[in-house]
């Protein structure tokens, strides 16, 4: 089974350490947080690092949140490696490299990918995150909106550094056929395939969306939303299904290895979210020719030109968001062209290679 724990930071991290490997930048190596319900033996991001040849150590805590114990360890191991350079990535990591400050201890880049506000617990953790990160040398942002927070933060313009989530063409798998997709969900060959890929959770909008499908469903008989993905927001999102009487026409396929690719085969990705950094999803539909529909929170916008590479829509409003739902299915020609023009966006402002030069912009001082 595939696991939730490998998710777009973690692609994100792997692929920019193999690339500036690749430029002979850098040499990467990886300590790496598992989380509490995942084996280390079994921790995505030590399993996909060392699949790429990188040394990946395991920094598994006593308890799960404990962030004392948590910076000890971390000591030990860049006292034991010697890092010229600490990227950390996610506020447990940003926290834990608070340790590290002193006479002789390395620099310290945290990466912002943006805040959920997920849950109450990850509420307190951003927090903690938000008030710190000026102690860090510096600050990578994906965005210009996460720029803009960072700043809020109170971490000096000089010392954040933008660079953006990409996508390595060479690396992309091919799209799942849309006729495999259709046999599977068993509808025919005129069906019009709105899909969400991503983690069910209530910062995701998933709710949202499915309201906004009701109206499309009774718009358009032939439209159905595929919902690929799990997490603590599925058994609410069932309920909002059974709630609009939508039955068939809303399928829930779980998590999927296949996730990224099942884009390929979809008219319309919807991205109804209420926060966002830079999503790699937006990324990946562009890469495949999949016309977006999305929420104009965080980065999309930086993303999603309305009119121009997709249709950007206010978050949390299902109106507006069957709306474009509705115009982009009734004009394949102009989603086609959004879709085109989306792609050339893609090549010239956020491959891996773009990437990899923003990283190797100058780093920060001490």
């Amino acid at each position: 089974m595939p696991c939730r724990f490998w998710g777009g930071p973690e692609r994100q991290t792997v692929q920019a350490a193999r690339v500036l490997r690749e430029r002979g930048a850098c040499d990467v190596s990886f300590a790496v947080l598992p989380h509490r319900q995942a084996k280390v033996a079994d921790n995505p991001l030590v399993v996909g690092a060392r699949a790429e040849g990188f040394e990946a150590e395991p920094l598994a805590l006593q308890r799960g949140y404990d962030l004392i114990d948590g910076a000890r360890r971390l000591r030990a191991i860049a006292a034991q490696r010697r890092p010229d350079l600490v990227c950390t990535v996610g506020y447990k990591a940003d926290l834990l490299a608070l340790g590290l400050r002193g006479r002789g201890a390395p620099r310290v880049l945290a990466v912002a990918r943006g805040w959920t506000g997920e849950d109450l617990k990850v509420r307190l953790f951003e927090w903690a995150d938000r008030r710190t990160l000026r102690w860090h040398d510096g600050v990578v942002v994906v965005s210009e909106a996460q720029r803009a927070a960072v700043r809020a933060c109170g971490v000096s313009e000089a010392r954040i550094f933008w660079v953006p989530n990409a996508i390595d063409l060479d690396r992309m798998p091919p799209p799942v056929p849309r006729a495999q997709l259709l046999a599977e969900l068993g509808v025919g060959s005129s069906a019009q395939l709105i899909g969400a890929v991503g983690r069910i959770s209530p910062e995701k909008g998933q709710r949202s969306l499915v309201e906004a499908f009701a109206a499309v469903a009774r718009a358009d008989a032939r439209a159905v939303l595929v919902l690929v993905g799990d997490g603590p927001d599925e058994a609410a999102v069932r309920a909002e299904v059974a709630a609009q009487g939508l039955g068939e026409r809303v399928r829930l396929l779980g998590l999927r290895r296949d996730g990224a690719q099942l884009i390929g085969a979809l008219d319309v990705l919807a991205l109804p979210s209420r926060t966002e950094g830079l999503p790699n999803v937006v990324l990946e539909a562009f890469a495949y020719g999949t016309p977006v529909v999305a929420s104009a929170v965080g980065g999309v916008p930086e993303l999603v030109l309305d009119g121009e590479t997709g249709w950007l829509v206010p978050p949390g409003q299902p109106g507006p968001l069957a709306q474009a739902l509705l115009d982009a299915l009734a004009s394949p020609e102009e989603a086609g062209a959004r879709a085109t023009r989306a792609r050339a966006r893609l090549l010239s402002r956020f491959t891996a290679e773009r990437q990899a030069d923003a990283w190797l912009a100058s780093p920060p001082d001490r």
